[in-house]
């Protein structure tokens, strides 16, 4: 069975892409149904679905302002797939200079909530319909549902990443929280809000089995925000970071589906990509690409990679939230890599005309 909303045509998702460049709300709402309904994906394969945005002002100051120490209050429970998402997260933007999130009961309480909605009424969307689908019902928007549980002083942005897998009879949750977060981590319009500078997250990993009702599988969501007091976490002015990034393993090999699809009119699930690599600078700088380069690191092989995606030439933009912004960039191969394999990686270019360069390695999982 298909994660979908029961009312979608294929007539209006093509409407909606088409008005990508133009709309927020809609646009991101349609893609994530484009998902549900087609992209080549069986009932047995996970789905990534498209993240929700909202803009953020370039910020002025360039002091850096990374976190790299938070004390949760009530923690998730040991062994939970709530913790190994986190915990998973938290070590990669950590190892990779992003600055950690601090977990939220807020954003926990509107992760769930809109997991638990999104399960029973069989929908795939960033948006709640009251009078569609009352049941579970929290807040039209994801604004509106993290405000309703309590979660003050909302900054300029709040952001949703959904991974649903299904299967029959019963989808166990068992590895969801470490499988989710390492699949999305190689989707690149995923990806790129993952690392960006939020501060607080919030994680739910919910089934039907929860809810008694509803869409057969499992579903990890996860809110992300920060607080108007607080501001983003933000790179130093001269700041270039990358994920994966030196020392990185269990990389996700491969990327069969993704929504938007990273490279349109291809069908992922019959011609993957390989890992993407995510280059970050500071929010409100300007980074260019101008060489990039992989290799079989024992052997020297050279990996075929597509041409890097920017600002410049993102399918999807310009766009107000989602697509690629003027600090953010990625590379990816394209066919997947070896599995449990280590590979090497050489990025240069300039951030804010400033030349860089940098070489890393990082190992695919299995």
């Amino acid at each position: 069975m298909k994660f979908m909303n029961k009312n979608a045509s294929s007539s209006g998702l093509v409407a909606g892409l088409r008005i990508l460049k133009f709309r927020l709300v809609p646009v991101l709402f349609l893609g994530m149904l484009l998902a549900a309904c087609g992209g080549g994906s069986s009932d047995s394969e996970p789905s990534a679905t498209f993240p929700i945005q909202g803009a953020v002002a370039p910020p002025v100051s360039t002091t850096p302002s990374i976190v790299t120490s938070v004390s949760p209050t009530l923690p998730y429970p040991a062994g939970s797939e709530e913790l190994e998402a986190y915990t998973l997260l938290n070590a990669e933007r950590d190892r990779c200079g992003f600055g950690l999130l601090a977990k939220n009961l807020s954003l926990d309480a509107a992760a769930k909530a809109h997991a638990d909605y999104q399960i029973i009424n069989f929908v795939s969307s960033h948006l709640e319909n009251a009078s569609q689908y009352p049941e579970g019902f929290t807040g039209n928007d994801p604004d509106a549902r993290v405000k309703a549980q309590g979660y003050a002083d909302l900054g300029e942005v709040t952001d949703e990443f959904a991974f649903f897998t299904s299967s029959s009879p019963v989808q166990s949750k068992l590895g969801i929280g470490k499988l989710g977060i390492h699949a999305l981590l190689n989707a690149p319009y995923h990806l790129n809000g993952l690392m960006s500078g939020y501060r607080d997250v919030g994680i739910a990993v919910r089934s039907n089995e929860d809810t008694g009702k509803g869409a057969r599988g499992v579903l990890l969501q996860i809110n992300a925000a920060f607080t108007k007091s607080a501001g983003p976490q933000l790179l130093g002015n001269s700041a270039v970071q990358t994920y994966p990034c030196e020392g990185a393993t269990g990389v996700n090999r491969q990327l069969t589906n993704e929504t938007p699809n990273p490279v349109p009119g291809r069908d992922l699930s019959t011609s993957p990509l390989g890992s993407t690599v995510y280059v970050g600078v500071r929010e409100g700088n300007r980074l260019t690409i101008t060489g990039a380069a992989m290799t079989h690191s024992a052997t020297g092989v050279s990996v075929a990679l597509r041409a890097p995606i920017t600002s410049a030439n993102d399918p999807y933009g310009p766009c107000q939230s989602g697509c690629f912004k003027t600090h953010q960039a990625y590379v990816v191969p394209d066919a997947p890599l070896a599995p449990n394999t280590r590979y090497t990686v050489m990025i240069s270019g300039t951030n804010n005309s400033t030349p860089f360069s940098r070489t890393f390695s990082f190992e695919t999982g299995s």
